[in-house]
């Protein structure tokens, strides 16, 4: 080869080497879309004064034969606190999902930028709300006020699989632009499919385009504000929901026509998943005797399910590992009783066979675990009602039951059941039912505190608390899956957060952890410094030891979300209190409000050194609506005044020389 020939065959090593660096570049991602020197400039959302940060600009990119979501996100971030937007979380559900091509850039009001070059870390997160998710986490260089950040990546799904896919429109900023496409499934086996939309105007709404995809362009979004005692993000979501629709289903039918096919289905799948009478019969001759009165036989089938191996309640397993262990599904209920294990609805569908085995009448009961979200009959979305639980008549008593429920007694279903629109159903069809409202009795707390306050205003002394219903179900439930050293140091935790800060709480005894039907039992000794205040000859203490927890949520002026309580419940307090060296010499005067369905009252009565406060407070509404938050903050601001109202001692010596 001559020097003529070497040279050109450089020149062509040299074009293919930038064609490829270029395809990469672009394949990586790095056609980031050009930034206006306005919002370079920009210092406030003229939109929302005083944001922390904004979207600038938002872009969602679905295609449904490739299973992938490209999503595209641009952020300003005004001040300090808004510098926490750097810190990125993708939730992901694992298995299903993957989060990949991740890339960013943080670029500085003049322009500079810093590329994103770190690692990206997988991890649980938890929501205000309360839910955990898996998810992608990495943070973004070089984030300051002023500064404009940006990221893309790609959500991808099994492309084997044909999923439902929606755009969530709104998220926790306020987003100027966005622009959402979804590209479905077309080819082979393709089915008919639509969509439908919430918290969108009539006039905003999906426009097909010319390739077949659809798009939505939509400008200044109101960001859903995380705050103590809110509805479920997801029915404050501004979404559109795109669906594949069952070719053999109608493509016209009204919302009674909807539903009334829809129970019917599920109706047809219990009594399917039911039909082995003989197995029911011989399982319920183990489990009641003929004379038994009807709820205690109904407790005995309860107490019989719960004892079946719930998988729902366990950590996903791999193939390989429902393989080692040998798990089997179930076809009906002769499997499950076979097998001792099945998920959830196989639990409830089990306890229904056996009630009807005992001369019950009983179905099932789909409802939307408000949790999560609030149940729309009228948009036809049977995936709504997520949840099921047991409906039984005997008599003229009704009752609604979750056996699958492990943690709760029967007689009380968790708390996302209650209260809640859903789906009886019938070989007839289906009937909307609304569960029953939980009373305040089925959440009691009580909390019994004998303490002294020594020369330095130390106190100490012993606590009992007992937890029922609803509070101690949900206690059983969310440290189900800790060893005892993980459960104690939970609980010291809970128990801690009831107390002045920098108290201390050391969990002596939990009783009754593995009974549901029995409150839990919760016994410890307390050390809280600096409860008693000296000046002089006399020390100052509080009225109780036990903060609101509401006080806090409530302290601010501003309220963007309606107001949302888990469920009604009562704290039933009383306080033991003795200063050492010290008399009594005046208490708080007695309070009492009841304004409607919140009420408190408190009493301080003198027992000889000693001061006995009593304290009860109810809440016994659940859903109040934004025009309601100002007289809740009052209510509970007093609530706070008269929990910190002052018990006056004094010095032994003065009180014996007065």
């Amino acid at each position: 080869m001559n020097r003529t020939q070497r040279f050109i065959l450089y020149i062509v090593i040299l074009v293919a080497l930038s064609v490829l660096f270029a395809s990469r570049t672009s394949q990586a991602g790095d056609d980031w879309l050009p930034i206006p020197p306005a919002d370079l400039a920009l210092r406030d959302n003229p939109a929302q004064p005083g944001a922390h940060a904004m979207i600038l600009y938002r872009e969602s990119d679905m295609d449904s034969k490739e299973s992938w979501i490209k999503e595209y996100v641009r952020v300003k971030i005004f001040t300090q606190e808004g510098t926490s937007q750097g810190n990125v979380e993708l939730p992901f559900l694992k298995g299903n999902t993957d989060i990949k091509d991740i890339r960013g850039r943080t670029i500085q009001p003049d322009g500079r930028v810093t590329n994103f070059d770190g690692k990206v870390f997988e991890k649980v997160v938890v929501k205000a709300s309360g839910f955990k998710f898996l998810a992608k986490t990495f943070t973004m260089p070089d984030v300051h006020p002023g500064c404009i950040i940006e990221y893309k990546f790609r959500e991808q799904s099994d492309p084997n699989l044909l999923y439902d896919h929606k755009w969530t429109v709104s998220g926790d900023l306020f987003t100027r632009d966005a622009r959402f496409s979804f590209k479905p499934y077309t080819g082979p086996g393709s089915l008919p499919f639509t969509y439908r939309q919430f918290g969108l105007p009539t006039s905003v709404i999906p426009v097909l385009q010319k390739d077949g995809s659809y798009r939505m362009d939509i400008h200044n979004i109101a960001g859903i504000e995380e705050e103590r005692f809110m509805p479920p993000s997801r029915v404050l979501e501004t979404r559109v929901e795109f669906y594949y629709q069952d070719p053999d289903d109608p493509s016209k039918e009204t919302v009674e026509h909807y539903w009334n096919r829809i129970g019917k289905k599920w109706s047809d799948e219990l009594d399917h998943f039911l039909n082995k009478k003989g197995m029911l019969d011989g399982d319920l001759r183990g489990i009641i005797a003929p004379n038994d009165p009807p709820e205690i036989k109904l407790q005995k089938i309860y107490a019989r399910v719960q004892k079946i191996r719930n998988l729902s309640t366990e950590d996903s397993k791999t193939a390989k590992e429902q393989k080692q262990e040998q798990l089997k599904p179930n076809s009906n209920v002769e499997d499950l009783l076979k097998h001792g294990y099945g998920n959830a609805r196989e639990i409830n569908y089990t306890f229904v066979g056996l009630a009807r085995a005992a001369g019950f009448e009983a179905t099932e009961v789909f409802v939307a675990p408000r949790n999560n979200n609030f149940f729309s009959p009228q948009m036809k979305d049977s995936g709504e009602l997520g949840a099921d639980i047991v409906w039984v008549r005997t008599g003229a008593r009704e009752y609604y039951l979750d056996p699958a429920a492990s943690q709760f007694p029967f007689g009380i279903v968790p708390w996302y059941e209650t209260g809640t629109q859903g789906l009886r159903v019938g070989k007839q069809g289906a009937e909307m039912v609304k569960t029953p409202e939980p009373p305040v009795t089925d959440a009691t707390i009580t909390r019994h505190a004998d303490m002294q306050i020594d020369e330095d205003g130390l106190a100490s002394g012993k606590l009992q608390v007992t937890i029922t219903g609803q509070w101690a179900a949900a206690w059983r439930e969310e440290y189900r899956k800790e060893d005892e050293t993980g459960r104690r140091k939970s609980v010291e935790d809970q128990v801690k957060g009831w107390l002045p800060a920098g108290s201390f709480f050391e969990l002596t005894n939990i009783g009754n952890w593995d009974k549901n039907s029995l409150p839990l039992q919760v016994e410890g000794t307390v050390k809280i410094p600096n409860l008693g205040t000296v000046a002089g000859r006399r020390m100052i203490a509080p009225a109780t030891i036990f903060r609101s927890a509401e006080a806090k949520a409530f302290q601010s002026q501003k309220r963007i979300n309606a107001i949302y309580f888990p469920y009604p419940y009562e704290e039933v307090d009383s306080v033991s209190l003795s200063a050492a060296g010290y008399r009594i010499e005046t208490l708080p005067a007695a309070s009492q409000l009841k304004p409607g369905v919140v009420s408190y009252d408190i009493s301080a009565t003198q027992q000889g050194n000693s001061v006995e406060v009593k304290r009860h407070l109810v809440v016994s509404g659940v859903l109040f609506p934004l025009k309601s938050y100002p007289a809740l903050r009052n209510f509970f601001s007093k609530v706070e005044t008269n929990d910190d109202a002052q018990i006056v001692f004094q010095a032994s010596e003065t009180a014996k020389n007065n």
